[in-house]
């Protein structure tokens, strides 16, 4: 499996860290993003858990949020012990999408599919076999606010584009997404004449704002040292983190990891990971290699 994968989302909405099977799933289902949302403060058992990639850790406050959550998402776990939060099942299942649940953690007869909680491994292979159906696809270009005009969306029937509040953007923007997630989250700023390529997964974190020019790219063509392949291409995930200032002119490829709080400066080539807290420039230096 490749680094970093995210073949889908997951809910789970919780008013406590009491979460069946949780680790048991999390080892077994490396390539889901888990959403473990709450709207209370997380316990240290489950404040641990967002060091690992395919964690995100939110507090919901709102409706909006969790809407927001409920379009990202492609099933909900329904695995959490006590009350159900916001009526969440019914959530999902009025816009054709499946919760999961364990016999000892399902909320009420809704409708869900059930499992033996003393079985994990049947509730793993059910969710791996619902990663290979056609799911629910979601494109909510109408929430950008637009502050400028000619902005072209190419967003694919198999696509998804998922956006919060406060979302703007300028003019000559490109959104083209054939496959997959761009996810932009609550007060996303996007200057002129930035694109977005998206093929697997971009995430663009709340508070981020970015300069012009500004790429992305979730994937990049295939290559030999004979011929460039023009039709067949390699994909990784792309996340930036919250609250990150992206320079103008700035290029993000491929299964890149941008942490929070973080400056990239203008002209960067980003390629590899950059961890929260950082400033990143460009000092001018070419690198060249022999193709192949």
């Amino acid at each position: 499996m490749r680094k970093n994968t995210v073949r889908g989302d997951a809910l789970i909405l919780t008013v406590s860290d009491q979460i069946e099977q949780l680790e048991y799933i999390l080892e077994n289902l490396p390539d889901i993003c888990f959403h473990i949302a709450a709207p209370v403060h997380f316990s240290e058992k489950i404040g641990v858990l967002e060091s690992k990639y395919n964690v995100r850790l939110v507090t919901v406050t709102t409706d909006q949020q969790i809407d927001f959550l409920v379009n990202m998402c492609d099933f909900l776990l329904d695995i959490n012990h006590f009350q159900e939060v916001n009526a969440i099942v019914s959530r999902f299942l009025q816009v054709e999408k499946p919760a999961f649940a364990f016999d000892n953690t399902v909320h009420g007869n809704q409708g869900q599919e059930v499992f033996l909680s003393s079985t994990p491994d049947k509730l793993v292979s059910r969710v791996r076999e619902y990663l290979n159906e056609v799911r629910v696809c979601t494109n909510h270009q109408e929430n950008i606010i637009q502050d400028g005009n000619w902005n072209v969306f190419q967003i694919d029937s198999k696509a998804s584009l998922i956006v919060g509040s406060n979302v703007i953007c300028r003019n000559f923007e490109n959104f083209h997404v054939s496959s997959g997630k761009l996810i932009l989250h609550d007060g996303v700023f996007i200057n002129n004449s930035c694109s977005f390529n998206c093929m697997e997964r971009i995430e663009i974190g709340s508070g981020t704002m970015m300069g012009e020019g500004v790429r992305f790219y979730d994937h990049d063509h295939i290559y030999t040292a004979e011929k460039i392949e023009k039709w067949q291409w390699t994909t990784a995930p792309v996340r930036v983190g919250r609250d990150c200032w992206i320079g103008s002119n700035v290029t993000i490829l491929k299964g890149v990891t941008i942490g929070d709080n973080t400056i990239i400066g203008a002209g960067c080539l980003v390629r590899k990971d950059i961890p929260a807290n950082s400033v990143v420039y460009n000092d001018g230096n070419l690198i060249v290699k022999e193709r192949g």
